[in-house]
């Protein structure tokens, strides 16, 4: 729209705030990855050898190299995608995964620890089945390419039906701090900030 030496810069600036966003994004995107596998993965092996808590910063940057390059290498050996069709994979994960989780978790009070691992698991499993089976086989035509190139179509109901019918079958696992966790969760804020005043 705009030519000559404004148009550059109108450019160059553009080309900056994409460039800043993609690696802001990707530092923190390696950061929580590294913070997982350090905390998750990596503490509790090294603490088994050195009989206590182990180092944070020597865990923290093991983990960091783990973060990085097993990605990186994964990505020389897989046929290159998009950014939005990236983008769109991640979103199709984690709807399969965490919405289930996070949606029933705050409005049913049945939920069970078991329950809500089962759907983890199958949401996570069938998601990155299909994406997987898209990205070795290419587009797939038809109604099965269709359902293995969009699975949160049908991996999110899924997830969702299995953790409610193992969460049925478990009543045994449901936390015993669930009902006060719930109350206080949908108790309105109002009522929360009176309830401290009448108290002081």
């Amino acid at each position: 729209m705009v030519g000559g030496l404004g148009g550059d810069l109108l450019t160059a600036m553009l080309a900056g705030g994409a460039f800043a966003a993609f690696l802001s994004t990707a530092s923190g995107l390696a950061m929580s990855v590294t913070g997982v596998i350090d905390q998750e993965v990596l503490r509790p092996r090294l603490a088994r050898f050195t009989g206590g808590d182990a180092p944070g910063v020597r865990g923290f940057r093991y983990a960091a190299v783990a973060a990085v390059v097993i990605p990186y290498a994964l990505s020389r050996v897989t046929e290159p995608l998009g950014v939005a069709t990236t983008v769109g994979l991640a979103f199709a994960v984690a709807a399969a995964t965490f919405a289930p989780l996070i949606i029933l978790g705050v409005w049913w009070r049945r939920l069970s620890t078991t329950g809500a691992m089962a759907g983890l698991l199958v949401g996570g499993m069938t998601t990155t089945a299909a994406l997987g089976t898209t990205t070795v086989r290419g587009d797939l035509t038809g109604w099965t390419g269709a359902l293995l190139a969009n699975p949160a179509l049908w991996a999110v109901p899924l997830a969702f039906f299995v953790a409610v019918v193992v969460s049925l079958a478990t009543p045994g696992r449901i936390p015993a701090s669930t009902t006060r966790t719930l109350v206080r969760l949908h108790t309105p804020e109002r009522v929360t900030l009176a309830r401290s005043r009448i108290r002081d």
